[in-house]
């Protein structure tokens, strides 16, 4: 697979934890998925070839923005129901973070919490539905990732 660059929204402490206890909630049922551990919980914002590192780097210096609110009242599904997701209302300060970095059609902003075998995800959407209650949370930060493997290019705090 060839790298990527990929802009994320990655979300505050308190809404890292949230996130935190509902994949462990999977996980802890023997699930090990495909999905990349290791690195914050977020939305990706936009995905992008290597040539764009350095206007990417540039556009994440020159960002001003406040930390944004957002409300997870949804769990999803897609990639042929491989992907696992659990998903915030898009407002207008979310998609202007998007479009400060991409003016990409169709896209849905999620947290991945698992990635697997249409069957496992199903399983896990179970155990997840059981357990999911709305909440909110803030995306404090936004960073530059080259995948794969993870390697954090750059970062902003949105203040």
């Amino acid at each position: 697979m060839d790298k990527f660059l990929c802009v994320l929204g990655i979300f505050d402490e308190q809404t890292q934890r949230v996130l935190g206890e509902y994949q462990q909630a999977i996980l802890s049922q023997g699930f090990t998925g495909r999905q990349t551990m290791g690195i914050p919980f977020h939305v990706t914002l936009g995905t992008f070839g290597l040539d764009r590192r350095e206007a990417l780097l540039k556009e994440l210096d020159q960002l001003s923005m406040e930390p944004i609110e957002v409300f997870f009242n949804h769990i999803g599904l897609f990639q042929g129901q491989e992907v696992l997701f659990l998903a915030p209302d898009v407002n207008r300060e979310l998609l202007a973070l998007k479009e400060a970095f991409s003016d990409e059609q169709g896209w849905t902003a999620h947290t991945t919490m698992l990635i697997d075998s249409r069957e496992n995800t199903h399983r896990g959407l179970d155990i997840l539905g059981e357990r999911f209650r709305r909440f909110s949370g803030r995306i404090q930060r936004a960073a530059l990732y080259e995948f794969f493997p993870s390697k954090k290019l750059g970062e902003r705090i949105l203040t």
